[in-house]
């Protein structure tokens, strides 16, 4: 038993904001009032000055390709983040074939075999012990890789009811809904009625259908539109990923796409929410670049046609002024062939070269495939202001990486996304039940999960303990943005973390314990 003494418990599920005493017996809190009495053999906590909030719920996560190599999960815990959501933009370990290895390699070079199904991938992580709990998607991604590969073309009949089976395997087992991936291959060749059709099982689950959706630029508007029309004639529950507009000439689009999701919560046949993390720049693979049809035969076969003549002047010609970033606006991500490129300005690696950069962007391309990886413009601060403050608004970090030392050259936030909600609130700037419900509530509200996104009595004891006396240093250092690029240390805020009852952070240090589950949707 434990008693954390005297902290500010915030629980807006709840409406609860007071200073109080908490009591953990087992994997529950067992009681929450202004004073309790000390247990025989209890172990008090003093918490006096700090936060008491639920353990975060992260809603948009890849940690499912990480996650098996690195269970201690550093980076999931110093963030005070006790449950992620896997299985995001399409991506999941299952259900693969065992010959499949480079699916999700953008995400890990140490990939293990696909696993064939949700209870093969639990069993897995469930025989290792992680730090956190996890609540899996079926990404359908994955689901088209299994069937059809990545072959282009659309699917017959009997493959979309082999899909379909796969996703009902999927949330049979425990799934808590599915993910597609719109601009990644296989997803981008699914077209909108072949998605209602193959998440049909989700009609009447509870579960929902998140989405990267197909165009985040020029097209976003009419991109929504198609997500929530794909909802809507499915009959399930849509969560729009990562939620922004990217490229100055569509800055300001948000309010016309999140009038839409209104119109659609007000239709009432479904709830739409939106995901966000709180950086204006991005990060995603370099596939992303190319020209439409560029992979449809793989990247053997782009390596083959790209090395010389018309295929390639065409590549350069699109990476040089019709990609979605232009050269001089990427950071080089890790680069597994090129160290000395990862973390560079793309026109400093060339000139380093002395190469036009679109050519060693090429060249990046060809030698590396989807693993590399690149930190670009992503949307406007009026735009992140307004999806962080609307009603249907969540956290997601969108992050994958499990250790500050493999976050050298990625995006912050793979270690800092969630301080970067919480620290202004903790400084008096946003509203701190806001912040909480952001990070907790309503991620675990559309998860349905009973008893965790919460600190009432009976429910489980995921907590996550800050000091708002950390909160000033930790902006300070980080400087403005850029400068949070260059950061790789674990944010210094948290002063305990239990999962589950046990503390993965005692006194601001890992434990070492592993006290997550893998858990399943009711």
């Amino acid at each position: 038993m434990k008693i954390i003494r005297g902290g500010r418990v915030v629980d807006p599920g709840t409406g609860t904001d007071a200073v109080l005493d908490l009591l953990i017996e087992g994997e529950r809190v067992t009681a929450l009032a202004a004073r309790i009495a000390p247990p025989a053999g209890a172990t008090v906590i003093d918490a006096s000055g700090l936060v008491v909030l639920p353990g975060f719920v992260d809603m948009h996560t890849h940690s499912d390709f990480t996650l098996q190599h690195d269970p201690g999960a550093l980076a999931r815990l110093h963030q005070g983040v006790t449950t992620d959501v896997t299985g995001n933009c399409g991506f999941s370990p299952f259900p693969l074939p065992r010959t499949s290895r480079g699916f999700g390699s953008f995400f890990s070079s140490r990939l293990d075999p696909g696993f064939p199904d949700l209870d093969a991938y639990a069993a897995h992580l469930e025989s290792l012990g992680t730090a956190v709990n996890v609540a899996p998607l079926v990404g359908l991604g994955a689901v088209r890789e299994h069937v059809a590969g990545s072959d282009p073309r659309p699917p017959s009949d009997e493959a979309v009811a082999a899909m379909r089976r796969l996703v009902a395997d999927g949330l049979d087992q425990g799934a808590f809904g599915v993910s597609s991936g719109l601009v990644y291959t296989p997803g981008r060749f699914a077209a909108a009625d072949e998605l209602r059709r193959v998440i049909a099982p989700l009609r009447g689950s509870g579960r929902f259908y998140a989405t990267h959706l197909r165009d985040e630029r020029d097209g976003l508007v009419a991109s929504v539109a198609e997500a929530i029309s794909t909802a809507e004639r499915a009959g399930v529950d849509l969560q729009i990923s990562h939620h922004k507009a990217l490229g100055k000439a569509n800055w300001g689009r948000t309010e016309q796409t999140l009038a839409m999701v209104d119109e659609a919560n007000a239709r009432g046949g479904i709830e739409v929410a939106v995901d966000y993390y709180p950086y204006t720049s991005g990060s995603t693979g370099v596939s992303s670049l190319l020209p439409p049809g560029s992979l449809d035969g793989g990247w053997p076969l782009l390596r083959a046609r790209a090395g010389e003549g018309a295929e390639r002047l065409r590549l350069l010609r699109h990476l040089d002024g019709a990609a979605q970033f232009r050269p001089d606006e990427i950071i080089i991500g890790r680069s597994r062939t090129r160290p000395e490129a990862s973390g560079r300005a793309l026109p400093d690696y060339a000139a380093a070269l002395a190469r036009a950069p679109v050519e060693a962007l090429l060249e990046l391309i060809l030698a590396e495939g989807e693993s590399l990886t690149m930190i670009v413009p992503a949307a406007s601060r009026d735009d992140l202001d307004r999806v962080s403050a609307h009603p249907a608004a969540m956290h997601g970090s969108d992050g994958w990486l499990m250790t500050a030392g493999q976050a050298r050259h990625e995006h912050p936030r793979n270690l800092a996304s969630t301080t970067e909600v919480l620290v202004p609130a903790l400084l008096g700037r946003t509203p701190l039940d806001r912040a909480v419900r952001h990070l907790a509530t309503a991620p675990a509200r559309r998860l349905r999960l009973d008893g965790r996104g919460t600190l009432r009595p009976g429910a489980f004891a995921d907590i996550t303990v800050a000091d708002p006396g950390r909160a000033a240093a930790y902006e300070s250092s980080r400087g403005t943005e850029a400068g949070a690029a260059s950061q790789r240390a674990y944010p210094d805020l948290m002063h305990w973390v239990f999962v589950n009852g046990e503390p993965a952070i005692e006194n601001s240090r890992p434990t070492g314990r592993r006290p997550g589950k893998v858990l399943r949707a009711a």
